[in-house]
């Protein structure tokens, strides 16, 4: 799994409007779905996420990328080429 992949997706998904995410939608385990939440929160790229007993939880509504969260993605384009969507992650992070 590569996590650089798996930040660019949370990130891109939420740009997109998929607020609602778990793990499972990226086939990745609760620890690998967790530090890269607590990644893009600690650098500042995404905001209004919530933590609860089992981590942090994205909500409806609640999450949103900062300013530096969107330059993320802009200097990350070449991942853009390749992200096909939610649909196709599994075959995609392992790359």
């Amino acid at each position: 799994m590569n996590k650089h992949k798996l930040r660019y997706a949370i990130l891109k998904e939420i740009d997109n409007g998929n607020k609602v995410l778990t793990e499972d939608d990226f086939a990745v385990t609760a620890d690998q779905f967790d530090d890269a939440l607590r990644f893009l929160n600690r650098e500042n790229y995404l905001k209004g996420f919530f933590y609860a007993d089992a981590g942090p939880q994205l909500f409806e509504g609640t999450a949103y990328l900062t300013e530096a969260g969107e330059t993320y993605l802009e200097k990350n384009s070449s991942f853009a080429k390749t992200y096909r969507g939610i649909k196709e992650i599994r075959d995609w992070l392992k790359l």
